[in-house]
């Protein structure tokens, strides 16, 4: 089944995210489309171009991504989805807010569990580092951001279980 964007904003994105189809993906977005990361309260990603790199890159350490829900008004929608990282499941949020032109025009998502989150971030820095052209840049965004996710994977599998057990009475 073929789905319009005059239709539905959001399922198209939906239907586009989980195809990994970028063009797609793009051609439902505003031309000052703005992605607010789950990453950083700082990093955004203002432009079409800006965001086809982003999904260009994630699309391309993803599978799996697969959409649950689609709640709102004509609007402003919210989306949940999983994906997989690896070997990493990650469960997505995000508020996708359609302009009076009927493209999406924000886009603010948030990701967890915390090792699925810095996951992410090891897997799109040096990927979105290599795009600045930047020597090096790639290298030390890898470099700062694997031993984090390595201390979030580690302290999900070893601390967490001794936090959440239960002590016999």
């Amino acid at each position: 089944m073929t789905v319009h964007i005059q239709d539905s904003p959001a399922r198209a994105f939906r239907e586009a995210g989980e195809a990994h189809d970028v063009d797609a993906l793009v051609a439902t977005l505003a031309d000052d489309v703005v992605f607010r990361s789950p990453l950083s309260a700082t990093a955004r990603f203002a432009g079409k171009e800006q965001v086809r790199e982003l999904f260009s890159v994630a699309f391309g350490v993803l599978s799996e991504l697969r959409y649950q829900n689609d709640i709102g008004d004509d609007r402003r929608r919210a989306l949940t989805a999983t994906a997989r990282l690896g070997r990493q499941e990650i469960h997505e949020a995000s508020l996708v807010e359609v302009g009076e032109d009927g493209l999406i025009k924000e886009i603010t998502m948030w990701i967890r569990p915390l090792p699925g989150l810095t996951a992410m971030m090891a897997a799109l820095g040096p990927g979105l580092a290599r795009a600045t052209g930047k020597p090096g840049l790639p290298w030390l965004v890898g470099a700062a951001v694997k031993p984090l996710a390595a201390m979030t994977r580690l302290g999900d599998r070893t601390l967490v279980p001794l936090l959440t057990r239960r002590r016999p009475r």
